[in-house]
């Protein structure tokens, strides 16, 4: 009986720490996405203002400042232009400059 309990406990304890060690996908603004270290993955709400020189980086803005966001895997993004977006991905840096791995970019309505 014992033997069990131990079992069930060390089971509980486990899927406790593995769902503690998950990314969040609790949306953050610009600043505070700004202030996530390396890698840390971030949603975040706001508006596509513009490209940022290359091809496949643009700028997000939401009421906290903006963020440049890299968007290589999302090809809609320059129809996005102007629009409510939702971007999911991780933190980065670039030339001194914080961004955003997006992995999806959705439109909000």
């Amino acid at each position: 009986m014992k033997k069990y309990l131990l079992l069930t406990f060390g089971l509980l304890c486990m899927s406790t720490a593995a769902l503690a060690t998950r990314p969040s996908q609790q949306e953050m603004t610009v600043r505070d996405a700004k202030a996530q270290r390396e890698n840390a993955h971030v949603v975040v709400e706001g508006k596509i203002t513009g490209r940022a020189g290359q091809s496949d980086r643009y700028w997000l803005r939401d009421g906290t400042g903006r963020i440049l966001i890299n968007v290589e895997r999302c090809n809609k993004a320059r129809r996005l232009i102007g629009r409510q977006v939702r971007v999911v991905g991780k933190i980065g840096h670039e030339n001194d400059r914080i961004k955003i791995e997006a992995k999806t970019l959705n439109h909000i309505k």
